[in-house]
This record gives structure tokens, sequence and C-alpha cells, in this order.
């Protein structure tokens, strides 16, 4: 009895050692899903690195029919069986002065550059690059970055490729592709940890002092330190510190993308971006790309403050996105948005009159200074508000001058100048504005006191300008006893009154509140008239 309990637990090991064995064997092989009109046969011509391997691979998996086989069946394919080659990665983006290093030899990266096993990046200052490997994965290269390949090799026609990449000192973003078999690996190494992943987004760092940080953006990194035993896994959202010889930090959330708040997306200067502070950010990093995948980095930079200034940026659409840091240097989720920039050709500086008065030709011309982009045409407009949303003119021309019309009613206007060159129209100038006035002189009005009435007169006026008169109690006017406003056809009234009064007139143009100034206040009072008649007979006795 003793004996076949023996045997039982004897054959019981080996078969969970035999199980186990052909568990990691079959980790170690590839699969191949058939598809109509494959054979083995050409599955081993395109795939393996030798033909005799044909008849050890319908043994392994039992093919009874190896000419004619049913699609949608797999076939497993060990590792070391399949063909490969070392494999290249190439330049999708460069920005910037940047180089690699081949056999110890420095030489500039140019988007011609292909990498091959044992290259090194060195990315500048205000440079950023995209490398695309063998498989699709893409990693984008920040500024003051070093990487170097130290693994690229390719399975064939499999699609999978084994790449492996050292972090020397900046910071990586990577977008993988998803695991396509045993082959397909990615690694991403600094001088404190590894990160191993497949089909996710992610961010690796280190600093000068060996500090890394892994952020996942997407999917699941795996993490190790410098030991084998303390890898961890961080989550979608989720980030990690390491510093070398420590074993990785409890992931911890990601700080959430900051709220922007900036609306305007349309810009014809500078652009300047505010967002809402996050309570635990020690920083925030700000990233301009020319698309919305951020692939293609044009300016990276970071502050502390919760706003800052754009660059100047060719005209064009852009994304910009921006991240929370906090005390571990883990850097958070992105929050982005897009604007346009049109800067460019420069608008013209114009020239300052503050008043416009008609009839007078040498202020009757708007001018302005021409563009330091030598522009073909000007655009002019002319508005009633600040904002130009009341627009009175506008127009094309090739000049620095333009002649305000006549028929431009009176009153304050605002104006500004756009540049045009190659039919591309740059920012309009800071608008001034000025008033387009007239001057009317005063009328010359005479009052006189005949028989109890107060004969009033004037010279004649234009058709488009009304005559005013008030006569008053008092000399501030203040108490006034009659107002007349007449038209040109008018040019005397009479006023019957035995009172003492004050007169004063003064002309208004139609339509406009231009006017002139009140003419010479005029007392009158029936004294003035009785002295008046005893001169005038005092006179005709003299005379006679």
């Amino acid at each position: 009895m003793k004996n076949f309990i023996v045997s039982i637990f004897t054959a019981a090991l080996l078969l969970v050692s035999s199980l186990q064995i052909a568990h990691a064997e079959e980790e170690k092989s590839w699969v191949y899903v058939v598809t109509d009109g494959d054979n083995l046969w050409n599955i081993t011509t395109k795939f393996l690195t030798k033909i005799d391997y044909y008849t050890q691979l319908q043994k392994l998996n039992n093919i009874k029919y190896p000419r004619r086989m049913k699609p949608g069946s797999v076939v497993r394919i060990p590792m070391e069986w399949i063909k490969n080659s070392p494999a290249s990665a190439k330049i999708s983006f460069i920005k910037g002065e940047n180089q690699f290093i081949r056999n110890k030899i420095s030489n500039p990266l140019t988007p011609s550059t292909t990498l091959l096993l044992g290259d090194e990046i060195r990315i500048g200052d205000n440079g950023s690059a995209t490398v695309v490997f063998a498989d699709g994965s893409e990693m984008v290269l920040f500024k003051n970055t070093i990487v170097a390949f130290d693994h690229l090799t390719s399975y064939g026609k499999t699609g999978m490729v084994d790449t492996r990449v050292r972090v020397i000192q900046g910071k990586v973003e990577t977008n993988a592709q998803k695991n396509k078999g045993p082959g397909s690996r990615l690694d991403i190494s600094t001088p404190s940890a590894i990160s191993s992943v497949r089909g996710t987004v992610y961010r690796v760092s280190n600093t000068g002092n060996n500090i890394s940080t892994v952020e996942v953006i997407e999917g699941t990194v795996a993490v190790a330190g410098e030991k084998a035993n303390n890898t961890i896994n961080v989550e979608t959202g989720q980030g990690t510190r390491i510093e070398k010889g420590l074993e990785p930090t409890k992931p911890v959330p990601l700080l959430s993308g900051p709220r922007i708040q900036t609306t305007q997306t349309f810009f014809e200067s500078p652009p300047v971006i505010q967002w809402e502070k996050i309570a635990l950010a020690q920083q925030y990093k700000i990233q301009i790309s020319t698309n919305k995948s951020f692939k293609n980095i044009v300016w990276d930079t970071s502050t502390s403050n919760n706003f800052i200034s754009f660059p100047q940026l060719e005209d064009a659409k852009y994304y910009y996105r921006i991240t929370a840091i906090d005390k571990l240097g883990i850097e958070g989720i992105p929050a982005s948005n897009h604007f346009t920039v049109n800067l460019s050709p420069k608008a013209p500086e114009l020239i300052n009159t503050p008043e416009r008065i008609l009839g007078d030709t040498s202020l009757s011309t708007l001018q302005w200074n021409a563009s330091a982009d030598k522009a073909d045409n000007y655009k002019i407009e002319i508005a009633k508000d600040k904002n130009f949303t009341q627009l009175i003119k506008t127009q094309i021309q090739t000049n620095t001058q333009f002649t305000l019309p006549n028929e431009l009613s009176f009153g304050q206007y605002y104006w500004r100048v756009s540049a045009i060159k190659n039919e591309d129209k740059g920012p309009a100038s800071k608008p001034l504005s000025f008033n387009w006035i007239t001057v009317l002189e005063a009328p010359n009005c005479v009052a006189n006191y005949i028989d109890e009435k107060i004969t009033i007169s004037w010279p004649a006026t234009k058709s488009n300008q009304t005559t005013t008169i008030e006569i008053a109690q008092d000399s501030e006017f203040t108490n006034l006893l009659k107002t007349y406003q007449l038209n040109s056809n008018t040019l005397s009234i009479n006023y019957e009154s035995t009172d003492e009064v004050f007169i004063r007139c003064k002309t208004s143009l139609n339509n406009s509140d231009v006017e002139s100034q009140w003419s010479k206040t005029q007392h009158i009072s029936q004294l003035d008239a009785g002295i008046l008649s005893f001169f005038v007979t005092l006179l005709l006795v003299i005379i006679i």
C-alpha cells in the first residue's frame, strides 16, 4: 500500500512537472492563425530559419493534413525557430540641433537618420525628436534627453520586435503597440529602474542624480528596481518614483489636468494662457505641438506660475497641454487645448492724429508706416466702436495713406490697418481714434428794441445748418423765456416784450452734435430804447 501511494505521488509530480515544462514551452512559442490558402510548407518558408523545421512543426502541432490546413486553426512555433534580424528605428519628427552617436562619432540627427543597435541620441536644450520603431511603437524624446538603443531585433514577418532603450538622462513618452507574441518586447531602463510594457502610453524620466519616475497614461507598466524581487505594476493614472539602489515607491495617483481658464483660441499676438492652480502641484509643464497626439513637440517649458506666455510661432494651428508636477517630481495627467496664431505679416505702425477737421486737407488723411515684412497691400478698417463690430469703411490698397471720404458723418471713429503679403493677411494694428468734426463760427446776431418789439436778425446760414436763439430774464440763461430753432430760410424774428431781456444765439450742423459757440450776449431794455430814441431825435435837430 505504501509503495502504491509513493508511486501515485511520484506520478503526480511528474505530471505537474511536465505541465509546467509544456506551459513554459508554450510561453516561448509564437501562435500563428492559419488563413485561407495556407499550408505547412509556405508557413515554414515564410517564418522559419530552416526548411528542415517542416517535419518537426508537423509533429509538434499534430498536423494530419499539412497541405490542406483549416483556416482559423493555430500553429505553435518555438521562438528559436523563427527568423530574426537586426531591426532599425526611424525619425518621424525632429526640432532643434540634436546629435546621434555611432561608433563614438557624433553626427547631426536629421529626418533621414536610421538608428541602429548601439546608437545614442542626444537632444539639445531647445530640441525634441520622435522615434518610430520597427513595430510602429513611437517614442517622443523631450529636450535635454539622452537615450541609447541597447537591443533592436525584428522577428521576420511575424510583427514581433524586441526593443530595449536606456534613458541615460531626460524624459521620454512612449506609445507602445500591442503585444504580438512572446518576441514582442519594449523595455525602457534607467540607471535606477526598468519598465516593461506592451500596448500602453507612459512616460519615463531620469535625473542627473539617477532618480527616475514612471507615469502611466494608459495601460499597465511593470516597473522593477535594481533587485529582481521588487517589481510592481503601475496602472492607468498612476506614477512611481525610483531612487538608485531603492525599491520603487508605492504607485500614487497622478495629479489631474489643470482646468484651463483661457477660452480664446485665435491670437494675433503671442498668446498668454492661464489655468487654475492645483493644490498639490509644485510646478507645471507646458508643451506645444503641431499635432493633436503631441508627437511633434515644438516648445517645452516649466513654470511655478499658473500662466504662461507662449513664444512667437509661425502662423499655424497648434495644440498645447499642461501637466501638474507633484512634490515627488511625478508628472500628472495632461489638460490640452488648441490655438491658432496669425502674427505675420507684421502690422504697420499707425501715425496718430487725434483730430480731423472737415475742409482741412492736411488733416483729412490717415497715414501709417510701411510693414516691416514688405507687404503687398494694406487693409484699412474704420468703425464706430473699439471692437470693430460697427464697421463703417473697409478698403484694400497698396499705398500707406487713406483720405477720409467727405460723406463720412461727424463723430468719433476708430481705425486700424493690416498688412497683406502673398494674399496672407496679418494681424491688425493697435487701433487709434479720431474725431471727424467741423468748425462753425458763432453767428453775429443783432437785436433792436422798437415799439415794444425786439427784432433779432443774423447772417444767412447754409442749408444744412440750424440757428438757435435763446431769450432769458437773466444773463446766465437759467430762466428762459423763449427758445427758437430756425432753418436757413429764416434770417430774423420779432419778439414782443416790455421787460428787460438777455439774448444769445448759435449755429449747429443738422443731424450732428457739431455746433458753434454762443454769440455775445445782448442786453435789451426799455431804457436802452429811450436813450436810443433821444439820440436819434438830437441827431435830427442838429442836422436840421
